[in-house]
């Protein structure tokens, strides 16, 4: 006996099924990217989203790790140093927080944009990297917890943590800025690496 084919009718819904589903699927994978930059600041308080090429990540994590190599961080007791802890200030769609735990950094995340958020640990989970989000704005981060500090140099936001910054890094903390730099800083922060838009800085000096 031949299998009866399905009707006309019935392959139509399917057919409707299947792109209705690829269509949300494919507005919820670009909403962090196209929909929520476009909404008003006040929403989140927070910038719009510019994300960070990848290759200048990887050249901050290679400039970053350069530094440790050259000088690694005091370790006063006798015990094995645990992984440095690297925090991405304003983290978006997440890529430098993932590929810092995967050079071996204690890789956190912050993000105050919850689309941007939700899509920074699903793709956490897909890559199966051991890194953390977290939803917290910027102002209410402990900096002095954390070895090393990344951050897409938005202007009005460095100027806004420039005093969090000068007052909360660890002496031999880094700081490291992609497009902008740090300036009136000289006496607390060097440059101890510089590659295209992306500078290094540590902290040098006590407040006095």
């Amino acid at each position: 006996m031949e299998a009866q084919q399905p009707p006309p009718q019935s392959k139509s819904k399917y057919l409707f099924y299947g792109l209705t589903a690829v269509t949300v699927s494919s507005t919820l994978f670009l909403l962090p990217f196209i929909v929520t930059p476009a909404l008003p600041r006040k929403l989140y308080g927070a910038l719009p989203y510019q994300n960070t090429p990848s290759k200048h990540i990887k050249t901050a994590l290679k400039l970053i790790n350069n530094r440790i190599a050259t000088k690694p961080p005091p370790n006063p007791t006798s015990l094995p140093p645990k992984k440095l802890k690297f925090v991405d200030l304003g983290s978006g769609a997440g890529e430098a927080t993932i590929l810092a735990s995967f050079s071996n950094f204690d890789a956190l995340g912050v993000e105050i944009n919850p689309s941007l958020l939700l899509y920074s640990r699903a793709a956490s989970v897909v890559s199966r990297s051991p890194c953390r989000f977290k939803s917290l704005n910027l102002i209410n981060l402990p900096f002095q917890d954390y070895d090393v500090l990344f951050m897409f140099g938005v202007k009005p936001l460095i100027e806004q943590l420039k005093p969090k910054l000068i007052s909360e890094v660890r002496i031999g903390g880094l700081v490291c800025l992609y497009r902008f730099k740090l300036t009136s800083t000289d006496e607390h922060f060097e440059v101890v690496g510089r590659e295209g838009e992306v500078t290094i800085y540590e902290r040098t000096s006590k407040i006095t």
